[in-house]
């Protein structure tokens, strides 16, 4: 069965995210170019599609969670 659009969006929005769980810090670039997207895809999946989890970018410009965001931390 062939892959879907979407299925490699999902893998790719939960791979930044365990990246940045582990704190790897990639960059923009970095990222486009290990999923062979443009870094325009990249800044979509980071500042739209992700933008409920705080990412920012360090002083040397690679992606972080903001000081003190907990991804395991829950609101009500």
């Amino acid at each position: 069965m062939a892959q879907k659009s979407y299925d490699k969006a999902l893998f790719r929005l939960i791979s930044i995210l365990t990246m940045l769980t582990k704190d790897e810090r990639p960059t923009i670039s970095s990222l486009a170019e290990e999923f062979n997207v443009s870094k325009r895809t990249i800044q979509t999946d980071i500042y739209q599609r992700l933008c409920g989890w705080d990412i920012t970018k360090d002083k040397l410009g690679r992606l972080v969670f903001r000081d003190g965001f907990d991804i395991f931390s829950t609101t009500a």
